[in-house]
């Protein structure tokens, strides 16, 4: 299976599934995440952004789940290079889940872009890096009042 295929299968079956129980299926032991350290860390997160190993992505998987029980990420662009994988995603969830900090559980709802580069090793997830849209994601979810330029170009 080439690379491309797998890194989809993993969105799908790890992160929009929530089949933790694959991780290892999917990712080096020694996996390394370099998110950048999120400005609303709105699931509880590392405060850097780092992931390591199984345990790192399994916690990730479990928080953004608990927020939001119907998370998705749906795979628009995928390109592989290499041993490298770009996507451009789009996510969604509904906040049905636990508090976002002193947030109660809304019912609102997101959906934003999302972009990851990961690299393979032996068939696996080695590196990641990745770009979320949070700032969307925290105004479609009520979490930030948007400004009033955006307020007007989106209907926000």
């Amino acid at each position: 299976m080439d690379i491309r295929q797998i890194a989809i299968d993993c969105i799908e079956s790890v992160w929009t599934g929530g089949q933790i129980d694959r991780i290892p299926e999917f990712y080096t032991e020694d996996f390394y995440c370099k998110q950048p350290g999120p400005s609303l860390n709105w699931t509880g997160g590392p405060e850097d952004g780092a992931w390591l190993g199984h345990d790192g992505v399994r916690a990730a998987v479990s928080q953004v789940r608990a927020v939001f029980p119907d998370y998705t990420e749906t795979p628009e662009h995928v390109v592989a290079s290499g041993d490298m994988v770009a996507m451009r995603m789009i996510n969604r969830g509904t906040h049905a889940g636990e508090p976002i900090g002193r947030f109660p559980a809304s019912g609102k709802k997101f959906e934003v872009v999302d972009t990851m580069f990961v690299r393979f090793r032996d068939g696996k997830i080695a590196e990641q890096w990745g770009l979320f849209d949070e700032y969307a994601a925290g105004v479609e979810l009520g979490l930030i009042e948007p400004p009033e330029l955006f307020a007007e170009t989106t209907g926000y």
